[in-house]
């Protein structure tokens, strides 16, 4: 493992740090098994892609993910409701979540620099999309989940 350049990982919280529908009892269950991943891996770091980014600021979302340092919990994705200079009026542009995740890395990294996304919603990437881990909405991220996600770290390293 190096400590080149590294990757973000795009962080979704409904269906994935916690099931969709979640009851209050249950909200941010699964940001324990997220951590004991991504603490292995000091070098990564999260922007946060989920609409909470909509209702909370930096701070607050940082806390929610209290078992990740804060430090590494850089920021938040754009919105594609307020869109970046180069949109073109009239166009919507495809596969929401990635546009904000790419729109995000034009702004902030080096062409190529990997990234990962943790979603529960195919339907916002391009079919076939190899940086994105779908978690199952019902059950949020689990084991299996923490396996791929090791997998696809360490091949991006």
């Amino acid at each position: 493992m190096t400590e080149s350049v590294f990757s973000i990982v795009f962080l979704d919280f409904d269906g994935v740090t916690h099931p969709e529908p979640c009851y209050q009892e249950g909200v941010l269950c699964n940001v324990d098994k997220i951590a004991a991943v991504l603490n292995r891996y000091p070098q990564i770091e999260i922007v946060i892609s989920s609409s909470w980014r909509m209702q909370y600021t930096l701070a607050e979302l940082q806390d929610f993910l209290c078992e990740i340092p804060p430090s590494r919990i850089i920021g938040v994705t754009p919105s594609i409701q307020k869109p970046s200079a180069d949109w073109l009026p009239g166009v919507v542009p495809e596969f929401e979540r990635q546009w904000e995740i790419e729109t995000w890395m034009k702004a902030n990294r080096p062409w190529g620099t990997p990234w990962i996304a943790l979603d529960d919603r195919a339907q916002w990437f391009a079919p076939g999309c190899p940086n994105l881990l779908l978690t199952d909405r019902t059950t949020g991220f689990s084991d299996a989940d923490a396996l791929v996600l090791g997998q696809m770290i360490e091949e991006r390293l």
